[in-house]
């Protein structure tokens, strides 16, 4: 009796242990709830003038990219807010306004976003999500050339340095990887910025169990 009591009980302690290291293997399965999001991406300014009423994908895009920290909490199984630090190369544009081509810039934002998971609840290994995020971006002055006289000068929009920014975005989570599309808008006058990142995910802080 006492020889099947050791078995039975070596068999319940084979089961439950793999299922703990499994349980805590991966982000977003065990009792951490705050988690770090590095991402880095490339991306394409939408036409050649701020807020041109084109195509995406026409004569004159230029490309971009991005990078990014964005600290996070795990809200639900459903949903994670956070804030997101990093900056966008904003390449150069022509500028109706000014009637001058300003030259490419890297500017810092900050944005308070919202990701929402689709699909069954439970934990899963491939997650789509919806996402929106606010904040702003810091343009500061651009350096500028007039297109009909030629001359380099520093301008200031709306004699403001600070812009309010959307982010509209939807991703794919494959555990601790993402893959994300959104669509930076800084308004009033930068061009729309769409980008397509990679973003590796990092627990923070440590698990309950062991």
């Amino acid at each position: 009796m006492l020889k099947h009591l050791l078995l039975l009980n070596l068999f319940l302690l084979l089961i439950k242990y793999p299922t703990a290291a499994q349980r805590y293997e991966r982000p977003y399965e065990d009792e951490r709830r705050f988690y770090l999001d590095v991402g880095v991406g490339g991306g394409v300014s939408k036409a050649s003038r701020a807020y041109a009423v084109q195509p995406l994908f026409l004569a004159n895009t230029r490309l971009s990219w991005q990078v990014f920290a964005a600290p996070h909490y795990i809200v639900s199984e459903r949903l994670n807010l956070g804030l997101q630090l990093g900056g966008v190369f904003r390449p150069k544009f022509d500028d109706a306004e000014s009637n001058s081509t300003l030259q490419g810039k890297f500017t810092p934002y900050g944005v308070l976003f919202a990701d929402y998971y689709l699909g069954a609840g439970g934990y899963k290994r491939v997650r789509p999500y919806l996402g929106f995020g606010v904040g702003a971006t810091y343009i500061g002055e651009l350096e500028a050339r007039h297109n009909q006289t030629d001359a380099v000068y520093y301008l200031r929009r709306k004699d403001r340095d600070v812009f309010l920014t959307l982010v509209p975005r939807v991703g794919v989570a494959f555990r601790e990887l993402k893959v994300q599309a959104e669509y930076l808008v800084t308004t009033p006058f930068n061009p729309d910025i769409f980008c397509l990142t990679l973003i590796s995910t990092i627990p923070l802080g440590r698990p309950r169990y062991y």
